[in-house]
């Protein structure tokens, strides 16, 4: 629980701050006005008054009524984040607000920063942020001030208020589960039997088999798909016995590449591991979207393709299982791994499906980004229901019969629903970061968990972690800014990542092996024993009772 109470301090101090933050991080035409805006009253500030506060630090008399609550610290800090710029090119950035995705943020931001005609201010924010990034190619809260098109800003500081309180709200919800999640968690680690832990193997280490890569390239005629993979399959391995396989889905904007490192840990311990590329969404394509060659982060359409990519990788696998893989492989024994949008990928696999009545109920334009930035995402599924072909597809099911356990860090799954979820028959193992704020762990995966109706679901919580490694040293050196303890994070995340990739065996192990005696590894004593501070792991089978209370009650966090 170390760092608990600086963490939702943080997210305190974020909610707190939402107003303040829309007032000096949203463009301005320097030339003219900020009218600020609470119901039927307003107070305008003249926009001349914010960049000299910028340029100079003087707080003129028109700027000072503002100011009057803030101490001369936070004065001090209000100027350099107006002021601190940062190198941008024109290109990426104009194509990130162009895209669906980019769009729906501004359109969102623009509910609370409107034009001079009280008119959504998305538009505008778009050519403020294209045209102070053309100007020198750097870019600060202040340049955009001074590039907003209309004469005047209009900021609808209830709407900001109401956002603020829902986020604080939000924060409050998690810390709470959170709580509830890691007593639970402790006091089971303390049941007997006892963890013999040097009675086990050190699966957080290599295992004894090394391993080797093969490269593919694999041709999905039917749906006119040619996509890279990689199979890492253990180099030493004695006998002749079959290998179970793990499939690992990487996330949006990702590579198969990044999870080489993971794979062949895998592979020494035994499996046989696939990672496909999936083009639609992949590092390829976010590449071409930021550069000009598409206009799109990723297709809708791999809401489909991403799941059948694969099971044509599982086809392709059987089919050169003897020409190339010495016929070793054991198709039938599957373990679908994802992260992020691949942790959909992996659920999809594993027998969910998308409920649209109920995702477009939620995809509410006036729905908060800022507590569930994964509705970015899962929105976009909707634009799918103008083909007939995918959504018929969709319906019949993505289930590969062949994926005998899910394994899902950080995913995005609230698009599923109760529905979507209800018939999942297989093991699914589900891992969420206290401090994610792209697929926040309570409406995404601690829903999720709550929806699943097999007997063999696991949640595993992950204190003071976000999204994935890089996210989570972002938060913790802007949250802990010690030296040493800097340098006790980056040693805290590498024994993380470890603990994670000793679960991808042990689960490996126990659900496509048969392997009983790993059973150990999948207690809340393991993870309670092995995970380090600030980033310790806690794992429960069923929520706690509060917990379950707060899901069938509708509090905020669970929607």
């Amino acid at each position: 629980m170390i760092f608990r109470s600086r963490t939702y301090r943080f997210f305190a101090a974020l909610a707190l701050g939402l107003a303040t933050t829309f007032l000096v991080a949203l463009p301005l035409r320097a030339a003219e006005q900020v009218v600020l805006e609470f119901g039927p009253f307003s107070r305008a500030i003249p926009t001349e008054s914010l960049v000299n506060f910028a340029a100079t630090g003087t707080v003129d008399r028109q700027l000072a009524p503002f100011l009057r609550r803030l101490n001369p610290a936070q004065i001090g800090g209000l100027q350099a984040i107006l002021s601190r710029s940062r190198a941008v090119q024109v290109v990426p950035i104009s194509q990130w607000f162009n895209s669906p995705m980019g769009d729906r943020s501004l359109q969102f931001l623009g509910k609370v920063a409107q034009t001079e005609a009280g008119l959504n201010g998305g538009k505008a924010l778009r050519a403020a942020i294209v045209a102070a990034a053309t100007e020198d190619g750097e870019i600060s809260l202040i340049d955009i001030v001074r590039h907003f098109p209309t004469g005047e800003m209009r900021l609808n500081v209830s709407q900001a208020m109401a956002l603020a309180r829902q986020v604080r709200a939000e924060a409050a919800a998690t810390g709470a589960i959170a709580a509830a999640i890691e007593q639970q968690s402790q006091a089971e680690a303390a049941q007997p039997p006892p963890l013999d832990l040097a009675a086990l193997p050190d699966l957080t280490q290599p295992g004894p088999y090394g391993s080797r890569q093969i490269s593919l390239t694999l041709v999905d005629a039917e749906r006119n798909r040619t996509y890279p993979a990689d199979v890492f399959i253990p180099q030493n391995l004695p006998g002749s016995g079959p290998i179970p396989v793990i499939v690992i889905s990487h996330g949006l904007g990702d590579s198969r590449t990044t999870f080489f490192g993971l794979a062949a840990h895998a592979a020494s311990h035994g499996f046989a591991v696939a990672l496909p590329d999936h083009i639609g969404s992949n590092s390829t394509q976010k590449q071409a979207m930021l550069t000009g060659l598409d206009s799109e982060t990723f297709k809708a359409r791999d809401f489909l393709d991403r799941p059948l990519d694969i099971s044509f990788l599982l086809d392709e696998l059987d089919r050169l299982n003897g020409s190339t893989f010495g016929g070793r492989l054991d198709v039938s024994r599957v373990a679908a791994v994802g992260h992020s949008f691949g942790g959909y990928t992996a659920l999809a696999v594993g027998g969910a499906k998308i409920d649209f009545e109920r995702l477009a109920q939620r995809c509410d334009p006036a729905a908060n980004l800022l507590i569930d930035a994964a509705m970015v995402l899962e929105c976009r599924a909707l634009e799918l229901r103008d083909d007939e072909a995918v959504m018929a597809r969709l319906a019949q099911g993505t289930q590969d019969d062949r994926v005998q356990l899910v394994m899902a860090f950080a995913p995005v799954s609230n698009l599923f629903g109760p529905r979507g979820l209800a018939d999942v028959a297989v093991p699914v193992m589900l891992l969420g970061g206290e401090v994610d704020l792209l697929a926040p762990v309570v409406p995404q995966q601690v829903a999720a968990f709550s929806w699943l109706r097999g007997r063999d679901r696991y949640l595993y919580l992950g204190e003071n972690t976000s999204h994935g490694p890089d996210f989570t040293k972002l938060f913790a050196r802007f949250l802990y800014l010690d030296a040493g303890l800097e340098q006790g994070i980056d040693e805290a995340i590498a024994t993380t990542q470890g603990v994670n990739r000793s679960l991808v065996v042990a689960f490996g192990q126990v659900y496509l092996a048969q392997r009983e005696d790993y059973r150990p590894f999948l207690r809340s004593a393991y993870v309670e024993t092995v995970s380090a501070d600030p980033f310790r792991l806690h794992l429960v089978r069923d929520l706690p009772p509060a917990v379950v209370e707060r899901l069938g009650s509708g509090q905020p966090g669970l929607e």
